[in-house]
C-alpha cells in the first residue's frame, strides 16, 4: 500500500468518511494499540457527568458476559508463550478500570447509592478474578492489571457505603477489602480509610468484626 498516495487522497475527503475510517481502524486495533493511537485523545475530552442508571445496566451486563465465560480464553502455557495475555484477558480488565472509575465519578457526583451498586458488583469480580475462577486467564494474573488508581476507588467506594449503610451492611462491604489488603502488604492502607470514612457506630462495628475474625490491620 501506498502510504503517500494514501493520504494525500484521505486529506480532499469528507469529514464523515474519515470519521468511519477511524471507527474500522479502532476495531481493528487490540487494546494496547488503541492506547498507543487514541490514549493521549482520550485524556483531553472533557467528562460529561456519568448516568448512574445506565453505568448500573452496563456493569450488570458486564458481569453476566464475565460470569458466561465470554472474557476466559484458556490456552496450553509453555516456556515460549507463559508470558502471552490474551485480548480478552486485556480487554476484561480495561473495562473493569473504566467502570471502576466511572463509579467513583458516580460517588463524586453524590450519587452514593448506586455508585454501591456498581462497586459491589465490580470488587465481586474482582474477587473471583483473584480466587483463580476462570473468568479471565493468563499464567500470572492479578490485581495489579486493574488500570487506575485502585486506592482511589477503594476509598470511593467506602466513602459512598459510609453514607448510605447502617453498620452492619458497612462491616460487610469494608471486610473483604481490608482482607484483600492485608494479603498485598496493606498496599492500599483500607482499614485506615475505613475507620476515617465510618460514623462512630460503623467504626465500633467494625472494628469488632476485624477483631472477631482476626484480620490483620498492619504490618507486624
Amino acid at each position: 500500500m501506498k502510504k503517500t498516495q494514501l493520504f494525500e487522497y484521505l486529506k480532499k475527503q469528507k469529514p464523515s468518511l474519515l470519521i468511519e475510517l477511524l471507527q474500522s481502524a479502532y476495531e481493528e486495533l487490540d487494546t494496547d494499540q488503541r492506547e498507543d493511537v487514541f490514549g493521549n485523545i482520550i485524556d483531553e475530552i472533557p467528562l460529561s457527568p456519568v448516568k448512574g442508571d445506565q453505568l448500573l445496566q452496563d456493569i450488570q451486563a458486564f458481569r453476566s458476559e464475565t460470569l458466561s465465560g465470554h472474557y476466559y480464553s484458556p490456552f496450553n502455557i509453555n516456556s515460549k508463550n507463559y508470558m502471552h495475555i490474551p485480548e480478552e484477558t486485556r480487554i476484561w480488565f480495561s473495562k473493569l478500570g473504566d467502570f471502576l472509575n466511572d463509579s467513583t465519578r458516580l460517588t463524586e457526583q453524590g450519587d452514593l447509592s448506586t455508585a454501591v451498586e456498581c462497586f459491589t458488583i465490580l470488587y465481586d469480580l474482582v474477587e473471583k478474578m483473584e480466587a483463580g475462577e476462570d473468568i479471565v486467564f493468563a499464567d500470572e494474573i492479578g490485581s495489579w492489571m486493574i488500570p487506575g488508581d485502585e486506592k482511589l476507588y477503594i476509598h470511593a467506594y467506602l466513602s459512598a457505603a459510609a453514607a448510605t449503610s447502617t453498620p452492619e451492611e458497612y462491616a460487610s462491604i469494608a471486610m473483604p477489602l481490608i482482607r484483600r489488603d492485608s494479603y498485598s502488604s496493606f498496599v492500599h492502607k483500607t482499614y485506615a480509610s475505613a475507620v476515617n470514612l465510618a460514623s462512630e457506630e460503623q467504626k465500633e462495628h467494625l472494628t469488632e468484626e476485624v477483631k472477631k475474625h482476626k484480620i490483620k490491620t498492619k504490618l507486624r
